[in-house]
């Protein structure tokens, strides 16, 4: 796999509360120049990068309820009708795991599909928390929210939700099948790392460390990459 191709696969993130607009301004900028797939910032800049970005092929994503997954059903979904509306091509929400882990699949259900509708189009992905789960959960989530009608099923938030392996990706691949996307997160730091993960079945990868994986250089990445 070319540099160029890997970097096709990769949403380069910086969703960190930390992050200030010359942090972002050197992500969107580290964007256009290696071709990531996307831009992964906080709500608050994508204006910003969808000011930046416009008239390029990367695409503005932003992360949504995260990353607790607390926020009610209505407040998510004015969130990602808000993002979309500011110039977001994606919007990567967070599950409601302990509704899940409660039996309430009725809810879990409900709450992706009214982020889904929010989202007018703009392409869902579910951030699972595999690692909180069990096997069997995991599988349920993946069903529900293929139902609610995600575009991707996500692995993890990145925060708490564990680091993905090629195992945990393959699983996701087998549950999902062809019906949505799988994109894994946490843990991505190297190019070995990217390229285990794409052959596991991975769609799409997000990582703080894209500069570094496809050119071995830091880029804006720092130590805590995920």
């Amino acid at each position: 796999m070319t540099p160029d191709e890997l970097a096709a696969r990769i949403q380069h993130t910086n969703v960190r509360p930390q992050a200030t607009r010359a942090d972002v301004e050197r992500l969107l900028a580290e964007c256009l120049e290696h071709g990531f797939n996307g831009a992964m910032v906080s709500p608050i800049w994508v204006p910003l990068a969808a000011a930046t970005l416009n008239g390029s092929a990367v695409r503005v994503c932003t992360a949504l309820d995260f990353p607790m997954g607390g926020g009610t059903t209505a407040s998510v979904a004015r969130a990602a009708a808000e993002a979309v509306r500011m110039g977001a091509h994606e919007v990567d929400v967070m599950t409601k795991v302990g509704w899940l882990r409660s039996g309430m699949e009725t809810e879990y259900r409900a709450h992706m599909a009214e982020v889904v509708s929010a989202a007018a189009g703009a392409p869902v992905k579910a951030m699972l928390e595999a690692a909180l789960l069990t096997l069997t959960e995991l599988a349920r989530a993946v069903e529900l929210c293929v139902e609610a009608g995600v575009s991707y099923v996500k692995n993890s938030s990145g925060f708490g939700g564990g680091d993905a392996t090629p195992e945990l990706v393959a699983e996701l691949r087998g549950l999902a099948g062809d019906r949505v996307g799988v994109k894994a997160s946490g843990g991505i730091r190297t190019r070995q790392d990217a390229e285990a993960l794409l052959s596991a079945g991975a769609d799409l990868l997000g990582s703080s460390a894209g500069v570094r994986i496809v050119t071995g250089e830091p880029g804006s990445a720092q130590p805590d990459a995920y």
